[in-house]
């Protein structure tokens, strides 16, 4: 499930509100989250005479607090001191010595409140339009941001909609033909069972007829056999999609050892063909910890893609694998010259049984799985990069 990266948010807003207590010579400023009746401070400035802490919560209905009249009204309030103000004389922040506010509503990025940001301070204070003009501000900011963070909530939705919507349409069409031929095979069998057991009882059974029709139930067996075993393989495949196997053991090795394994095992599996493989590294003495297997098997993936669905029209096909080892990160480029991918499909191949607009043969699994082993396996990432001519895949493993 998608969730808002609200730490990276808080921290930047902490910030912010660094700036503006100390623009406006206050103690203390605020993000306040409202959630289910309960506010809670969302974000403050980093100040030791602030008293709350992120975190702090507590009902918001009736709460007598400076936020939730802001929240309710939708409008500023301005407190220069709630000590000589009737209606605010007894609210619960006066406890914690805050006598003076001044606040406004923040928007989600739906539209619905969020909540308030505030500053608040130990002593009388008349704010001017300068500080008022600064905190409507940032306000108008921290909705930006939330609106972003919405938009990316609802378009990271959509995208899961449609890979579950190709998902469930891949399943169906590798499923439905081996389940509709048994479908078939169960219904000649039984009509041919139903037609030997009417001869039977009206005594016309010949030795022929009866030959037939275990010919028929040998063939039917055949077929069912066949289809179901289909049936059970796809939906192999599809487990280990799904459910990551233990973790590779690793290896350490230098950057000239791991490109000649590397090369020894694909040009092994494209000795038949007329394809030239290269494989690039920086420093051979470099050093790296690499699971090879697990390595070996992304690239094997990405080298049969390029086999099936790049390469068809291609005179003089070539894939070339450059090794680079930085600091935090084993980076491993592979590149063809084949057809190249459509800039619109760059992170839907990466989708179970997506087969592209042109509907390519086979399962459409095989970058799925080689994403499945390099993000949940590895702890790493692949991605495909612009590129003028070809395809261009890029797997970064941490170290």
């Amino acid at each position: 499930m998608y969730q808002p990266d609200y730490d990276e948010l808080v921290q930047s807003w902490n910030k912010t509100l660094e700036v503006l207590a100390l623009f406006a010579n206050v103690p203390v400023a605020l993000v306040m989250k409202v959630e289910n009746n309960i506010i809670s401070v969302f974000s403050k400035n980093d100040y030791q005479d602030n008293p709350y802490k992120i975190g702090d919560s507590e009902e918001l209905e009736d709460s007598g607090l400076y936020c939730e009249h802001v929240i309710k009204t939708q409008t500023l309030l301005n407190i220069p001191n709630a000590l000589i103000d009737d209606d605010w004389k007894e609210n619960p922040d006066i406890k914690l010595n805050m006598i003076s506010y001044l606040g406004l509503p923040i928007s989600a990025g739906d539209t619905t409140p969020f909540g308030t940001i505030c500053i608040l301070d130990s002593k009388p204070h008349e704010y001017n339009e300068s500080v008022i003009k600064l905190l409507e501000t940032i306000k108008q900011s921290f909705e930006t941001q939330l609106k972003l963070l919405y938009q990316q909530k609802q378009a990271f939705a959509q995208q899961q909609f449609a890979e579950l919507a190709t998902l469930i349409r891949g399943i169906a069409h590798e499923v439905n033909t081996p389940l509709g031929n048994c479908i078939t095979a169960v219904d000649v069998t039984e009509l041919a069972v139903r037609e030997t057991q009417t001869k039977l009882l009206h005594k016309r059974l010949s030795e022929l007829a009866l030959q037939n029709t275990l010919s028929t139930i040998i063939n039917t067996s055949e077929l069912l056999n066949r289809n179901l075993s289909t049936c059970a393989y796809k939906i192999r495949i599809l487990q280990d999609l799904l459910y990551p196997n233990p973790q590779s053991n690793k290896a350490i090795m230098s950057l000239a050892e791991l490109a000649e394994s590397l090369t020894e095992h694909l040009e092994e599996k494209i000795k038949h063909q007329n394809i030239k493989l290269t494989v690039k590294y920086q420093d051979p003495h470099s050093e790296c910890e690499v699971a090879t297997d697990l390595l070996k098997q992304i690239l094997f993936i990405l080298l049969q893609n390029s086999i099936e669905h790049a390469f068809s029209t291609i005179d003089n096909p070539a894939i070339e694998i450059d090794i680079f080892d930085f600091d935090e990160v084993l980076k491993i480029h592979y590149i063809d010259n084949g057809i190249g991918i459509n800039s619109s499909e760059k992170h839907s191949i990466f989708t179970p049984f997506y087969k592209g607009k042109n509907n390519q043969s086979g399962m459409g699994l095989g970058l799925s799985i080689a994403k499945k082993i390099v993000s949940q396996q590895l702890q790493g990432d692949i991605c495909v990069q612009e590129s003028d001519v070809g395809a261009h895949f890029v797997i970064s493993l941490p170290k």
